[in-house]
């Protein structure tokens, strides 16, 4: 049965392609209504009407005489379809609670466990119901294999996910950050080098002729938040083994991993003993010995939020204080970005993504060439979970609600989320893509919409990792499927344990059966019948989707989790190797 058909519009051009619009009141409906579940248009319809096939790089050529091959059509389809493939209907629902303070669905009071003596009294009672009941009690359900929350995982491993996990809940009550947290003074170094980062040293002021290096988002929400520069820390470390770094200074042509470590946004720090460091210097032991692969690695130390004091770290204090790391690699120390491998694990790579997003956005320095997420938490809000009156049944964040080393509690959410908005309001966390990457309530009429969904112009090169017991597993499928629909292939590289159909990708992209609000929904017809005057065309950029079965959250950084840790870390090891090859091939 035919497909019905849209309606092209031809008066939205770019300036190298012809972008296919839809108007929803000319549908013609001839089909079951899982048919029509989907607006569809055949190749023999785009052909017809346009008299254009798109060519490689995904922009229309005339067609001449003769039949194309099967492969040929079905790639044309892919891409014609990227273009007109969106749902036909989607499902609402409301968000309560998006203003600020009280108002907002993020406000979380600090638990009375972070005041003395009550702290202590806590952890007191924490260890001893650790030892003498938890620990005892999982020792003895985690022994049948059908106790476990993953029947793949040993004893051992079923054991130390349970302790992680309720270590996590022990830090959201009482604030003591077990991963440790970033050093006011220089400390005692024997792994790696220390460097301070001075911002008068780098940025540059706006003048009446040129803006400066802040501005934009990054401008809008230091004004907002009264956040300010502020001197920050790094460390470069080596390969296990290796010599410690002792230069600052760029080898030509050398390449530089940089990264950003997780916690939440209000935990962690990139010391070096922390995990960060410990993944940096396996994942660099395993590179083979060549001139193209990288030596060293640069770990920064950015602001964390504090629940009493928004003006300390609250966003976007992270993001300025890795744009300065970032400004430092490149101007201080000479690093090419083509030749910056930047890495972050879960809001690390949330930070990268905003990193990234800033750099495309005002062009002050190029985007690196590479980018590596481990477990990004790429949606903040709860456009993929669901409003907390109506959380959606078929959300990981329910499915693998006790799979994962991080809860789904309300508080765990809520301590890092109201923290990182400060004195913003709840919405902030749906609508703006430098917080919530592929939050499903982003503004479709701000260039968040297909085929590139708002990254048009990110590295070339992307590898994304996670594991299906994940809370935000969801989030990593609609993270890799956006950022790889608007490349030449329109589909991921599956990787690992991953095993998704490429003709099925678009509602990975879209995730049409996640209820959205009615203001969004009617927001989004209307940006679908307004197409804007220029859409950019097919990007030279691969994209990596590695997944492991029964993974949690960045298993690569606990070397507890084996063997998957260490397959997961050759894979990333060889696809950095690769990566020049890649580059060399692009046109």
């Amino acid at each position: 049965m035919t497909p019905p058909l849209g309606v092209l519009d031809p008066s939205c051009e770019s300036r190298s392609h012809r972008t296919l619009s839809v108007d929803h009141t000319s549908i013609v409906s001839k089909g079951t209504q899982a048919e029509d579940k989907w607006l569809r248009m055949t190749l023999p319809y785009v052909l017809k009407r346009e008299g254009n096939s798109f060519n490689n790089r995904g922009h229309t050529s005339k067609t001449g005489g003769g039949s194309a091959s099967a492969r040929k059509e079905t790639l044309i389809l892919r891409r014609a379809t990227r273009y007109l493939h969106f749902p036909l209907s989607l499902p609402t629902v409301e968000f309560p609670n998006q203003g600020h303070g009280t108002l907002s669905e993020f406000f979380v009071k600090c638990p009375p466990w972070t005041i003395e003596p009550l702290r202590s009294i806590y952890t007191i009672v924490f260890i001893a119901f650790m030892l003498f009941f938890y620990l005892p009690f999982k020792a003895l359900m985690n022994i049948p294999r059908a106790n476990r929350p993953r029947r793949s995982w040993s004893w051992t491993k079923a054991m130390l996910v349970s302790i992680t996990r309720r270590c996590t809940v022990y830090i959201c009550k009482t604030h003591i950050l077990l991963a440790g947290s970033p050093s006011e003074k220089e400390p005692v170094c024997r792994k790696s080098k220390f460097v301070w980062i001075d911002p008068a040293d780098l940025l540059e002021p706006a003048t009446p002729e040129t803006a400066g290096d802040i501005r934009g988002e990054l401008k809008r929400a230091m004004q907002l938040q009264s956040i300010k520069p502020a001197r920050i820390s790094g460390f470069f470390v080596a390969a296990t083994g290796a010599p410690i770094p002792t230069d600052e200074r760029a080898c030509e042509d050398e390449r530089l991993i940089v990264h950003l470590h997780g916690g939440a946004y209000w935990m962690g720090t990139a010391n070096e003993s922390s995990v960060g460091a410990v993944y940096c210097r396996d994942l660099l032991g395993r590179m083979r010995n060549s001139v193209d692969v990288p030596r060293r690695a640069f770990l920064v130390e950015y602001r964390l939020a504090r629940h009493t004091n928004y003006r300390h770290g609250s966003y976007p204090a992270a993001l300025l204080d890795s744009f300065l790391a970032y400004l430092y690699v490149v101007r201080t120390c000479g690093f090419k970005p083509e030749n910056i491998i930047l890495s972050g694990d879960s809001s690390g790579g949330n930070l990268a993504l905003a990193l990234c997003r800033y750099l495309r956005d005002e062009g002050v320095e190029s985007v690196p060439g590479s980018l590596i997420l481990l477990s990004p938490w790429c949606d903040i809000s709860r456009s993929h979970s669901g409003p907390l009156p109506a959380p959606n049944p078929f959300s990981t964040t329910v499915l693998n609600g006790h799979s994962d080393i991080i809860t789904p509690s309300l508080l765990y959410r809520n301590s890092a989320v109201c923290a990182l908005l400060g004195c913003m309001p709840a919405s902030e966390a749906y609508t703006n893509p430098y917080i919530s990457p592929v939050s499903l309530q982003l503004d479709p009429q701000a260039d968040v919409r297909p085929p590139h969904w708002g990254f048009a112009g990110f590295p070339k090169h992307v590898f994304i990792n996670t594991g299906n017991a994940e809370l935000n597993y969801e989030q990593h499928i609609t993270l890799a499927h956006r950022m790889a629909e608007g490349t030449l292939a329109g589909v991921p590289k599956y990787s690992g344990d991953c095993a998704y159909s490429a003709d099925e990708a678009h509602m990975w992209a879209w995730r049409e059966q996640f209820p959205r609000t009615e203001k969004w929904v009617s927001e989004h017809d209307s940006a679908m019948n307004d197409p804007p005057p220029h859409v950019e065309p097919f990007e030279e950029r691969y994209v990596v989707l590695d997944e492991v079965r029964d993974g949690v959250h960045i298993y690569p950084m606990f070397t507890w989790f084996e063997p998957e840790r260490s397959q997961t870390l050759d894979r990333i090891a060889a696809w950095i190797e690769r990566e020049p090859e890649l580059r060399i091939l692009s046109p």
